[in-house]
């Protein structure tokens, strides 16, 4: 009796100090096989690292489930434009996912290191301001304008709410933009200027890359329909 009011006590530590902790063996189990997913999809190699898949190969350090979607409805006719460069340009470029990915980049040491890809360019333009808001007259927020109108806008950089501000009006009567990291409440603005403009919203939850918590990628579009259809059948 008493090395079972023990072991009923120490659980009780247990659930009260770690509850995430397994509390019986079929939830470690479980437990166990939910990580073996994880590591399947590159989670643990992205951890404190850039963002990969199983095969080490980049991907965006989008949830899980806004990259399966993107993967599910871009084709070879798309353009893209992407304010903030890294693995996500890198997915991209990948042959035969889009036919253009035009990306800008504020950082010029993180810009001399990214590898240019081979259906489009990585520019560098200069932001003197925040992380989240500043001026639409910067290079930065400016540079959407060469090249436009695009099918998809990725925000996902710097000045991510006035980018958000100016991004709908380069943007394709069909197209979509792609907002990171809605589940902050700093990117609030952001999509406060999306919506502004008359775009609906599809929130994308998940785990992303080497990140312990759930997290939110939301992408806008005037015509959702457009990207439900599979791409065959847009292409006719």
């Amino acid at each position: 009796m008493a090395r079972r009011s023990l072991a009923v006590r120490a659980r009780g530590l247990i659930q009260r100090t770690a509850p995430g902790i397994p509390r019986s063996r079929r939830e470690a189990r479980t437990s166990l096989e939910a990580l073996a997913t994880l590591r399947r999809q590159g989670w643990h190699r992205s951890v404190g690292a850039a963002p990969v898949d199983g095969d080490g190969q980049p991907l965006p350090w989008f949830s899980y489930a806004a990259v399966r979607w993107l993967d599910e409805v871009l084709h070879p006719r798309v353009r893209v434009f992407e304010y903030g460069s890294g693995s996500s340009t890198s997915w991209f470029a990948r042959p035969g996912r889009v036919g253009e990915i035009v990306s800008v980049e504020h950082d010029a040491s993180w810009f001399a290191q990214l590898p240019q890809p081979t259906n489009g360019e990585i520019r560098h333009a200069p932001c003197d301001d925040g992380w989240w808001d500043g001026s639409a007259d910067s290079p930065y927020v400016a540079a959407i304008a060469d090249g436009a109108p695009w099918d998809v806008v990725v925000i996902d950089g710097a000045s991510r709410t006035v980018c958000a501000r100016v991004a709908p009006k380069y943007l394709d009567p069909a197209g979509l933009v792609l907002l990171d990291d809605t589940d902050l409440p700093t990117t609030d603005p952001a999509a406060a200027e999306l919506t502004a403009h008359g775009l609906g919203r599809l929130d994308l939850w998940g785990f992303k890359p080497g990140v312990q918590r759930l997290t939110c990628t939301s992408v806008f579009s005037w015509d959702f329909n457009h990207w439900l259809c599979h791409p065959t059948v847009r292409d006719r």
